[in-house]
């Protein structure tokens, strides 16, 4: 029966339900109801047991699925990090947080409401995209204060190093180029992180 799944269990189905949910009906125009509905038929009051709102679960989706956004619980293991080592650790969870399976659902989730709604494009960016820009350029002040970066804006720096990610990302999961397809996490991270110190090499 229903009611005889463990919390955690019941938990995760409603987070799996509303990612199904919003990829097809968007954020903006799924309900508890449908999403209740795509739970098994759970009763809608239900999810609130579990999640204060719809805004609370769809941040719930995005911490489960995005492990870049993982990645600022801890931004202490990032702070510490050599530039390389700092650097290749925010590539592999960009491109894990979209290589892991139904993650490319929201990648069009986060794209397509983000265009419609601005609200929800507001919401999102609060909700960890923010948080994520900021351990990022603290990071990048580090390095340019330890000498590992020369003096540059890290803000546009930060931009830039994401930039590279965000291209490959879009470019192989929602236009299926081949060649993208084809290339290793470990071959975009190294590179694209080459280009990134190549360019911002602190001088001798």
């Amino acid at each position: 029966m229903m009611s005889e799944l463990p919390e955690a269990d019941r938990r995760r189905q409603i987070i799996e339900a509303a990612l199904k949910v919003f990829s097809t009906k968007g954020f903006h125009k799924a309900t508890n109801k449908d999403i209740a509905e795509a739970a098994g038929g759970i009763s809608p009051g239900l999810i609130y047991h579990y999640f204060k709102d719809k805004q609370d679960l769809f941040f719930s989706i995005l911490h489960e699925r995005m492990q870049i956004i993982q990645l600022i619980d801890h931004p202490e293991q990032l702070l510490e990090l050599p530039a390389r080592a700092g650097l290749e650790r925010i590539g592999h969870a960009y491109l894990r947080a979209m290589s892991t399976p139904g993650n490319s659902a929201v990648l069009r989730i986060l794209m397509s409401e983000a265009m419609r709604f601005p609200q929800v494009a507001e919401m999102i960016y609060r909700g960890g995209i923010s948080r994520v820009f900021s351990t990022v350029v603290q990071y990048i002040e580090q390095l340019i204060e330890r000498g590992e970066l020369r003096p540059c804006n890290p803000q546009i720096a930060t931009r830039s190093l994401i930039g590279m990610f965000l291209a490959h990302i879009l470019i192989r999961e929602l236009f299926r180029q081949p060649s993208a397809m084809a290339t290793s996490d470990d071959e975009v991270v190294t590179t694209a992180v080459s280009i990134f110190l190549d360019g911002l090499a602190a001088q001798p």
